[in-house]
């Protein structure tokens, strides 16, 4: 019997580089030996929707576009029991891809189809935030927030320059610290954050290299990152070369922890984003690891 592949292209996506090869990655997916159904994405979640309602029918679902397009895939999946879940294949198509770029999928489209069909299924986590939302890579708030997910999809790449970011709205004074209280594996901090993350990534937004943190995608922890209130120009240096080295020890304004779940309250709701986009205004979260939830196609 012929394997069935629910196909999802977000045509607005980042560069749309799959536009001009649309019809070679389905013939791509046929000569592999699956039937194909093409889902045009036509508004936002609607992915997520299609998901959670039609891909346990399905062998296997692929979508096409940025972190957030995939953040939609992931979010469907996860609607459905875990028996219920088809794997997922991922045609990176945004500016930033930092879990394609992790999980080492090609940018090419033609390419990624191809180790679609060739591939290995590879089990990844999923971060829960809150009862209902989830994140692939990187659930954050502060600095981070704003810059992603309001800046238009064109301009997205000024997530590369996170350093440059935080140099200019600290001169300006435009950053004000949010005091939190946050709770993980039995310890309690009380701190005023610049900015805080909770990733399970190399990188993020293409530029903040966390390699050396020996970031697992399937281990069952995430990395809690904390950037405390900036008080001197030392200080600051100080933090702008960690970030950009991604080298946290001896470093008293970063808190770097590895985490199964971690609860924040805060004094007054705080906005965050989940992969990129906006996440919600919270005055109190958790956020807990999903091991290995979702099976991702990589290339062998």
């Amino acid at each position: 019997m012929q394997k069935k592949l629910l196909f999802f292209v977000n045509p607005k996506a980042g560069h749309s580089e799959i536009r001009g090869s649309l019809m070679q990655v389905i013939q791509i997916f046929t000569a592999g030996g699956y039937e194909v159904t093409v889902h045009p994405t036509s508004a936002p979640r609607d992915l997520t929707r299609q998901i959670e309602k039609r891909a346990a029918d399905f062998d296997l679902v692929v979508c096409t576009g940025g972190d957030g397009t995939l953040n939609e895939a992931v979010s469907g999946l996860m609607q459905l029991p875990p028996s219920a879940r088809p794997p997922l294949g991922y045609i990176p198509g945004g500016t930033v891809n930092d879990v394609a770029r992790t999980l080492g999928l090609s940018m090419d489209p033609i390419l990624a189809a191809q180790d679609i069909v060739t591939g290995r299924e590879f089990p990844i986590d999923v971060g829960a935030f809150g009862e209902n939302q989830w994140f692939v890579y990187v659930a954050a708030f502060g600095l981070f927030t704003g810059v992603s997910y309001q800046t238009p999809q064109e301009d997205k790449q000024v997530l590369g320059r996170l350093a440059y970011f935080l140099h200019g709205v600290k001169a300006l004074g435009e950053v004000k610290p949010i005091h939190a209280r946050v709770e993980f594996e039995e310890q309690v901090l009380e701190l005023d954050v610049l900015d805080g993350l909770v990733c399970s990534t190399t990188s993020v937004g293409g530029v903040l290299a966390l390699d050396s943190l020996g970031i697992s995608l399937n281990d069952g922890q995430s990395e809690l990152l904390l950037v405390r209130d900036i008080k001197n120009l030392i200080d600051f240096n100080n933090v702008s070369t960690a970030l950009l080295k991604s080298d946290f020890r001896e470093n008293e304004n970063i808190v770097s922890k590895k985490v199964r779940r971690v609860k924040f309250l805060f004094d007054s709701p705080v906005d965050w984003t989940l992969d990129g986009e906006y996440g919600g205004t919270v005055k109190e979260v958790e956020i807990v690891n999903h091991q290995r939830a979702v099976n991702m196609i990589v290339p062998r």
